[in-house]
């Protein structure tokens, strides 16, 4: 039994422990009412792991509501609008483009036409968490509490017992907290194959906060990774103890002796040298220098980042190196040789060609001009050496001077005429040869729209773009003239350095409203290729690649497609008239308002496609494969459907008007007002000379329409209905029809 005086001093001890961790919260200006403090009194009692991981969960509750709820209101808009006539805000674009490329997420999939609504919404789900992370950080920094906290107890302080900061709070919360596990779980992402599936990187970057907030559960003091970075930590504020994570296995919050111990000690020793709860002598200093140094790094970091931007865009790319006093001498001898009309035209050819390797920015300008001023053949011959020896540099000024030769020839003066065309001739053979001679993957977009490099066939002129089996990706074709150009083999995409297709980075080419009318593409690569409204008359695409292209508005009457893949390229409002697409691959093809007039499509596999509104009157659909196609008001009168699967097809007021469907597999179909007026089921009787009937129609009992429900079918004969129950269909008149003729 112990003695009175060691009961009286345990109970002193007590005491003065007690008043000491009360004395450790900073007192506020208004103390706590008895009702707010029975709040906390009752919060308290929650066991201590589960109130600072609710607190946590809240504060990401907080931050992704806001981001979530308007960026989810604002696509539902957008989805079901049927008019989306605003431009995307230009600074969701650049946002959009940066998040994509960080991502590695499809241009494609990226949104440009939205409602002033969805603008309004999206540009909400930016700027709500951009103001409640500045309060968060705020109200953190100046009092230790965010709302989930103050609401749970809670209470951040630094390890000097004073309040954290805004400092301290940014890198607590934005370095600690969220950017380091975000950054390593991007990293995991990426190395680990994952990549670009983004679903995969939000549950690594979940676990990854996890895991961040229970790091310390590692060490004795049993504080987190971003408490130690940013020399806090985390009290009940009623009791001024640090929390320990401890209690996730011991059942009850565990809590240290309370920062009131050391507040004599914090009056003498000063902020750099006080430790709550000290583990280890190594964290006095770095408890609250690091914080410092982090910060410092990072504003060091910022300001060389803005001063390099700054005179990327202010001083723009360095210029190039002065040329030398001998180089200069010799450029402007070279010069002066070449436009003195009384010296040797050798003589002057080989200053041509000695300019052309000649490193000055003024050289490529020169010699362009020089092709606008002459039509002598052997003075366009050494021009035309000298500008493929700049290489790529000259497109630029080669693209001006074919746009204007181009123009030229649309100008009254037929005198000239000849002349433009040759000259014209030597710039389209310069970009060919230049572009034969570039390999490998361009980094960056080659701009050769709008140009004219179309076949040239008068008097002694005859050029023709060739360019088979060739790199041609990452080059802007917009609005060219490319007309029977010869691009067999050649590929339009190439995989970006992620090396992952349809991402951010993948390399196609625009040849949004360019002309390629019998142009050669066959066998071509134009996955994912801009082909917006070109025209395509003629044009030979046979085993072509056009997966995920956008076709949409394009001109491709009589173009031949054979065994072409077209796999979810996107032909809505195309013209396909009469265009071969025999044993060609649309599956899940968005074909919504094409028109597909006599177009010869036997074998073609349509599977998933979206065929709505679409116009294929006279169509040849021998043996096509529409199983799952969306065909809704699609107009197939008159097409040829014979043993066509229409398996769980979408038929909802399409016109089989005089189309033939016999052996058409129609099983899982919905049929809604679907008219069938003069379809042909089944085979004809025969027709004498005279008009007789020879034979009866085949009437045979069989299961070609088992099951296929035909109540609601339009304009259904006597005669048609008789095949359908016979087959085993289903429609309201089967039971008042007797097998053989009506």
């Amino acid at each position: 039994m112990s003695s009175p005086s060691r009961r009286n001093h345990a109970h002193s001890a007590v005491s003065t422990d007690s008043q000491l961790a009360t004395s450790a919260v900073p007192h506020s200006k208004h103390p706590l009412s008895p009702r707010s403090a029975s709040k906390s009194a009752g919060a308290a009692k929650v066991p201590t792991l589960g109130r600072r991981l609710l607190a946590w969960s809240l504060e990401i509750a907080l931050l992704a509501g806001s981001t979530v709820g308007p960026f989810y209101l604002g696509h539902v808009v957008n989805q079901r609008a049927v008019n989306r006539s605003a431009e995307l805000a230009p600074a969701l674009q650049e946002i959009q483009q940066q998040g994509a490329k960080i991502l590695g997420i499809s241009p494609r999939s990226l949104p440009t036409q939205v409602t002033p609504l969805t603008n309004l919404l999206w540009t909400a789900s930016l700027g709500l968490p951009f103001l409640l992370t500045l309060g968060h950080l705020y109200t953190l920094g100046r009092s230790g509490r965010s709302a989930p906290k103050r609401w749970l107890g809670l209470q951040v302080l630094a390890v000097n017992g004073q309040m954290p900061g805004v400092g301290r709070a940014l890198v607590r919360e934005l370095v600690g907290k969220w950017g380091s596990p975000l950054i390593l779980a991007y990293g995991v992402w990426q190395v680990s194959g994952a990549f670009p599936v983004v679903s995969i990187f939000v549950g690594l970057a979940g676990l990854a906060l996890i895991g961040e907030s229970l790091t310390g559960l590692g060490s004795r003091s049993r504080r987190a990774w971003h408490d130690w970075l940013a020399g806090t930590c985390v009290v009940d504020q009623n009791t001024g103890a640090m929390i320990h994570l401890s209690s996730l296995w011991q059942g009850e919050p565990k809590m240290t002796a309370g920062l009131g111990q050391f507040s004599d000690w914090v009056q003498t020793a000063g902020p750099r040298s006080v430790i709550i709860n000290p583990d280890r002598a190594g964290w006095r200093a770095t408890d609250l220098t690091l914080p410092k140094i982090g910060v410092g790094l990072g504003l060091l970091i910022t300001l060389g980042g803005l001063i390099g931007v700054g005179g990327y865009f202010l001083l723009g790319r360095p210029a190039s190196f002065p040329l030398s006093a001998a180089e200069e001498s010799l450029y402007g001898n070279l010069v002066s040789t070449l436009t003195n009309p009384e010296l040797d035209p050798a003589a002057r050819r080989a200053a041509v060609l000695a300019l052309g390797n000649l490193p000055d920015e003024r050289v490529t300008p020169l010699l362009v001009d020089l092709i606008a001023q002459t039509d002598d053949s052997l003075w366009l011959d050494a021009l035309q050496q000298a500008l493929i020896a700049r290489g790529p540099e000259a497109f630029p000024a080669l693209r001006r001077l074919n746009r204007g030769l181009a123009a030229d020839l649309t100008m009254p003066g037929p005198a000239l005429r000849q002349t433009t065309i040759t000259r014209l001739e030597t710039v389209n053979r310069i970009i060919t040869k230049l572009l034969l001679l570039e390999t490998g993957d361009r980094s960056t977009t080659l701009d050769l729209s709008r140009m004219n490099l179309g076949a040239i066939a008068e008097a002694d002129s005859n050029f023709r773009l060739e360019l088979k089996n060739q790199n041609l990706s990452n080059i802007n074709w917009q609005g060219s003239i490319l007309a029977q150009a010869q691009f067999e083999g050649a590929r339009f995409y190439s995989l970006g350095p992620d090396t992952h297709p349809d991402t951010y980075d993948d390399r196609t080419a625009d040849l949004s409203g360019a002309d390629l009318s019998y142009a050669n593409l066959s066998g071509a690569d134009l996955t994912l290729a801009q082909l917006v409204n070109s025209g395509l008359v003629h044009t030979n695409l046979t085993r072509a690649n056009l997966t995920l292209a956008d076709l949409s508005g394009a001109n491709l009457e009589d173009a031949s497609l054979i065994q072409a893949v077209l796999s979810q390229a996107n032909l809505a409002e195309a013209r396909l008239s009469k265009a071969n697409l025999t044993e060609a691959q649309l599956l899940s093809t968005h074909l919504t308002g094409a028109r597909l007039a006599e177009v010869k499509a036997a074998g073609a596999r349509l599977i998933g496609a979206n065929f709505q509104g679409a116009v294929a009157i006279a169509a040849q659909f021998h043996s096509a494969d529409f199983s799952q196609a969306a065909m809704a008001n699609a107009d197939l009168s008159g097409a040829n459907l014979q043993n066509a699967n229409l398996r769980n097809a979408d038929l909802s007021g399409v016109s089989f008007r005089d189309a033939d469907l016999r052996g058409a597999g129609l099983q899982g179909a919905v049929i809604a007002d679907t008219d069938f007026a003069g379809a042909i089921l089944t085979e004809l009787p025969g027709i004498s000379e005279g008009g007789f009937v020879e034979a009866v129609p085949n009437l045979a009992p069989g299961n070609q329409y088992s099951g296929v429900d035909f109540s609601r079918g339009r304009n259904l004969s006597t005669e048609q209905l008789s095949f359908i129950c016979a087959q085993g269909g289903i429609h309201s008149a089967c039971g008042n029809i007797a097998p053989g003729l009506p």
